[in-house]
């Protein structure tokens, strides 16, 4: 039996690395680049509109339902336009409501149906959170976040919490494994469902695991338009008397069939771990080089693939230099430039162009050669063939 796909692999499909998708035609990529002009003035033009409409949304009540209609109106002058496909059911009177988060502008969209607080502030810029009524209810390195903080907003407030047990953005393809805290702090839970699609030539991707909010932001002013379908689900008896931890598997479930998507056991951890290895290998990609040119230095004849390949096995260039003299007999064989630098007819500097250059270049070949022999006699290398 063949061994499954190791998390890693398991993540590369659900989460995106860049910004713009590798399989765009020429064509797009001709389309894209004329309206680059119109598309930077349409931003602008709705970032003015947006903040203003943005900053009256912070001074409307919550409990005013113009406000609902308000925040409809600002995204569709964004260009989002949201469609509540099925609508939240006010009269069970959730506390907490819990969704995917497939992107940057998802807290804005459940306003639209119904008025949040929101727990998860830790990735959204600061207008936002005060149009939201963000509770800032922890030091940002906390984790997870404290329940018990939220039961007493609730004690005292009417206004549902907004919670994404995903706890990061993922391409959309598939719902990661919910957290359980979102579950504890009351079995009164309604679930809704996002869905975003992006309309534009080369359909820039929501988000990427190096994206910040700010760009993802940046990028739903940049493109045309978007189309958002929400449904909100409400949960029985049955689904209040489980255990935070069974809750939560049950609302991921949910969550993925409403929206046709696979239902997956990675968590938000194996993300952020399959992020640190992106960095990881970026930044030893780059230490390669430099000691892939330290070492070149001392032995210029050895190709540079081979000297590449033993780094990547060594991560040591003393190692790898003592491995290339062992194995590579043309390693320390390099002709001798001449003891004596070209003559020249002329007293002070030559005035022919060759001449100069001559001279140059064999200053050159001395200080690689003076450098090469320090390294030499610094590490007590023996490079006799």
């Amino acid at each position: 039996m063949d061994p499954g796909p190791s998390d890693e692999q398991q993540v590369k499909e659900y989460v995106h690395t860049k910004r713009f998708p590798t399989d765009c035609n020429v064509f797009r990529v001709f389309l894209f680049v004329i309206t680059i002009p119109l598309c930077l003035a349409l931003s602008i033009i709705r970032l003015f509109i947006g903040l203003q409409g943005l900053v009256i949304i912070c001074f409307l009540p919550k409990s005013l339902r113009f406000r609902r209609y308000f925040v409809r109106l600002v995204l569709m002058l964004l260009g989002v336009f949201v469609n509540v496909q099925k609508a939240p059911n006010k009269s069970q009177k959730p506390h907490v409501i819990v969704s995917n988060h497939v992107s940057v502008i998802d807290r804005i969209v459940v306003e639209c149906s119904i008025a949040v607080a929101t727990l998860s502030v830790r990735d959204v810029p600061l207008l936002i959170r005060l149009i939201l009524g963000s509770l800032d209810l922890s030091p940002r390195n906390e984790a997870p976040p404290p329940t018990e903080v939220a039961k007493a907003h609730l004690d005292s407030s009417s206004t549902p919490i907004l919670t994404f047990p995903e706890q990061i953005t993922t391409r959309g393809n598939g719902v990661l494994k919910f957290a359980s805290w979102p579950f504890s702090v009351s079995p009164a839970v309604q679930v809704a469902a996002i869905d975003i699609s992006r309309w534009h030539f080369i359909r820039p991707n929501m988000t990427h695991v190096f994206a910040s909010p700010l760009a993802d932001f940046f990028w739903f002013l940049y493109c045309p338009a978007h189309w958002v379908n929400i449904k909100f689900h409400s949960v029985g008896d049955e689904f209040r008397s489980l255990s935070p931890e069974l809750r939560a598997t049950s609302a991921q479930q949910l969550v993925a069939s409403s929206l046709a998507l696979p239902s997956l056991s990675l968590s938000c951890h194996d993300v952020r771990e399959y992020k640190k290895t992106l960095v990881k290998e970026q930044a030893e990609g780059m230490d390669i080089e430099v000691l892939v040119r330290q070492v070149v230095e001392v032995l210029p004849n050895v190709p540079e693939n081979e000297i590449r390949v033993d780094l990547l096995r060594t991560r040591n260039t003393t190692k790898t230099i003592r491995n290339l003299i062992s194995s590579v007999p043309s390693a320390t064989k390099k002709p001798m430039p001449s003891a004596k630098p070209p003559r020249s007819d002329t007293k002070g500097f030559p005035k022919d162009p060759s001449v100069r250059a001559n001279i140059l270049e064999f200053k050159k070949s001395q200080l690689i050669l003076e450098g090469r022999r320090k390294y030499i006699e610094k590490h007590n290398l023996d490079i006799t063939p």
